[in-house]
């Protein structure tokens, strides 16, 4: 999957303090719209009416619904990436557990927006974009380790980095969409995310890094002391705010 970054960036670049402090309310009132009424039900007059601005304002900055929700769902998850501080590299597979933790507490903070986020990721009526960008927060956890995997040689003949993925994403999902149901509890839903994950990667992996990633796949399963050790660093560090640079 390809995430237009321009897409993103050209949409956060303002003339003014006007312009800004606008377009903040538009995708403020976007996110809260989506969580409350997912993305079937999202009105463009009822966003204008809430964020005080006229509909041709919108449609000028953002040219349609379907990309304005994506670039609000985009800058929401990167938004959030920024503000944290990360102890493990994010092309190891430490990493990637670790950001699924810091995930999985984001998740369950926001309920209502991960339902519409689950939801929108198994449209049949969102178009690629929009899918994509319910999808931003998983792939840029997955792809860093996954390029490293792919340089290192260690995915299993005819696996693909994308395939890879894909798959991971789409497993992934498949859990949150059990947990929006009711399916899984809040205590469970990181634990059966890390299950799929490690699984899919043990079978798609070979050599060091298939030994590495059973090994935690062993202690998922058992004392959990592995898992237990990201925690209690994510603890320890307070997962302070970045410092955003001026």
């Amino acid at each position: 999957m390809q995430h237009d970054e321009t897409l993103l960036n050209e949409n956060l670049i303002y003339s003014s303090s006007k312009m800004f402090e606008r377009r903040r309310r538009i995708m403020e009132e976007t996110r809260l719209l989506v969580a409350e009424q997912g993305h079937d039900g999202f009105n463009i007059r009822e966003l204008c009416k809430r964020a005080n601005v006229a509909p041709q304002t919108v449609y000028k900055a953002f040219e349609s619904k379907e990309r304005l929700v994506a670039i609000s769902i985009r800058q929401h998850f990167h938004s959030y990436t920024l503000n944290q501080v990360f102890t493990n590299d994010p092309a190891t597979l430490p990493g990637v557990i670790e950001h699924l933790m810091l995930s999985d507490e984001s998740m369950r903070s926001v309920s209502q927006y991960s339902n519409a986020i689950v939801s929108i990721y198994f449209s049949q009526t969102a178009d690629r974009d929009l899918r994509d960008a319910a999808s931003y927060n998983v792939m840029s956890t997955i792809k860093p380790w996954v390029a490293a995997l792919r340089q290192a040689g260690s995915l299993r003949r005819g696996v693909t980095a994308e395939a890879f993925a894909d798959a991971i994403a789409h497993l992934l999902f498949g859990v949150s969409l059990e947990w929006c149901l009711g399916n899984i509890s809040d205590e469970d839903f990181l634990f059966k995310k890390l299950e799929v994950l490690l699984v899919y990667a043990a079978g798609a992996t070979r050599g060091g890094a298939q030994k590495d990633i059973t090994r935690y796949l062993s202690d998922l399963f058992g004392p959990r002391t592995l898992i237990m050790e990201i925690q209690k660093s994510l603890s320890t560090k307070g997962r302070a705010p970045k410092k955003r640079k001026s």
